[in-house]
C-alpha cells in the first residue's frame, strides 16, 4: 500500500483510500475500466468521452480547488501479488448546496463487493483532514440508483432533500454517525 491514505479491512483484506498515482499505468488502466463501464456511463454523464489528457488531469486532483479524486486500492482478487484500483471516490465543490462538497463514487466491474461504504467513510475523513475543517458533504442520487442510495445511507449520510421532478434527491453526511463508526480512533470534532 502507498501509505499516504486511509486503510480499512474487508473480508480479511486491507484496502486503502489514497490519491491516484498519475504516473502509474495501472492506476490509469483501472480508472479507465471503471469510467468506461456501462453502469458508470449510465449514471455519471460527466465522464463520457474522456480523453487520455482528461484522465491524466483528473488523476492529479489532490485537493487543489477542493477537488479530490481518491482510489480504492487493494489486492487483486485473482492474483494476490497484484494491487488494483477497485473503485474511486470523487469529492468536489457542489453546485447544489452552497459551500458544500459533493461526492460521487463507482467501482470497477468485477471488483470485490462492499468496498464503497467503508471507502466513503475513509474518504470523508481524509478530505476533512486535508482541508482542516468540518465541511458539509452531499450526494445527489437518482431515484433508480438503488445501490448508490443503500451505500450512501450505510456510509452515514441522511436524506436532506426528497426526490425532485427530475427524480434526484440529496443526502448529507451526518458527521456524528461517522464518529460512532470511528469510535476509538483519534478523531477531532
Amino acid at each position: 500500500m502507498g501509505g499516504t491514505g486511509k486503510t480499512f479491512e474487508k473480508d480479511g483484506q486491507t484496502y486503502e483510500v489514497r490519491f491516484f498515482d498519475s504516473n502509474s499505468f495501472f492506476d490509469l488502466r483501472d480508472l479507465r475500466e471503471i469510467v468506461q463501464s456501462p453502469g458508470v456511463q449510465s449514471w455519471m454523464t460527466s465522464v463520457r468521452n474522456m480523453s487520455h489528457k482528461h484522465y491524466g488531469k483528473w488523476m492529479n486532483e489532490k485537493g487543489e480547488g477542493n477537488n479530490f479524486l481518491l482510489a480504492i486500492a487493494g489486492t487483486d482478487t485473482d492474483r494476490l501479488e497484484i494491487q488494483r484500483v477497485h473503485g474511486f471516490i470523487y469529492v468536489y465543490p457542489s453546485e447544489l448546496v452552497r459551500g458544500a462538497l459533493e461526492v460521487s463514487y463507482a467501482k470497477r466491474p468485477g471488483a470485490p463487493g462492499g468496498l464503497i461504504v467503508p471507502a466513503l467513510r475513509e474518504a470523508s475523513w481524509l478530505v476533512r483532514e486535508k482541508m482542516g475543517i468540518v465541511v458539509t458533504v452531499v450526494a445527489e442520487i437518482e431515484r433508480g440508483n438503488v445501490a448508490s442510495i443503500v451505500a450512501i445511507e450505510r456510509a452515514g449520510f441522511v436524506k436532506t432533500r426528497d426526490f425532485d421532478r427530475e427524480g434526484n434527491a440529496i443526502w448529507t453526511l451526518d458527521w456524528s454517525k461517522l464518529a460512532i463508526v470511528f469510535e476509538g480512533k483519534k478523531m477531532l470534532f
